[in-house]
């Protein structure tokens, strides 16, 4: 019998209270959760493969959201990623040409619980993907 091993989940987000609350919305998703605080902590870890990366716009360091985006997707094209962010129309059509596919998910109290439902449905959707059984 094989076991499925918890998802590698991302966090990109340098505000306390917000990495407090998605860290504790995705308890039951994965327990295999790391936290960055800036996108150059991201980028640096990216050999782990994510499955998912959760990020926020404004980071600490040299590079926003999108640009870390933007770097994924030139090593880690299919990786799942959702810019949870309160900067409203970062999901503009220009960003999603210019920096990559994304989800963008506006930051209030109350989307944690569509946070995690988005979370799920995209490791859903990679485990019975035919890639990902071989």
């Amino acid at each position: 019998m094989s076991s499925i091993k918890p998802p590698k989940i991302f966090v990109v987000e340098d505000n306390p209270i917000y990495q407090e609350l998605i860290i504790k919305a995705l308890e039951s998703v994965s327990d295999d959760v790391h936290l960055f605080v800036s996108g150059e902590t991201c980028l640096a870890e990216m050999h782990k493969s994510p499955s998912v990366i959760v990020m926020d716009y404004r980071l600490e360091g040299k590079i926003n959201g999108l640009t870390t985006i933007r770097k994924i997707r030139r090593t880690n094209p299919h990786v799942y990623v959702i810019l949870f962010s309160t900067d409203a129309g970062l999901d503009t059509q220009q960003n999603l040409q210019e920096y990559g596919d994304f989800d963008y998910l506006k930051k209030t109290i109350y989307a944690f619980p569509l946070l995690k439902q988005m979370i799920n449905s995209s490791i859903a959707t990679i485990i019975n993907s035919p890639v990902s059984r071989n």
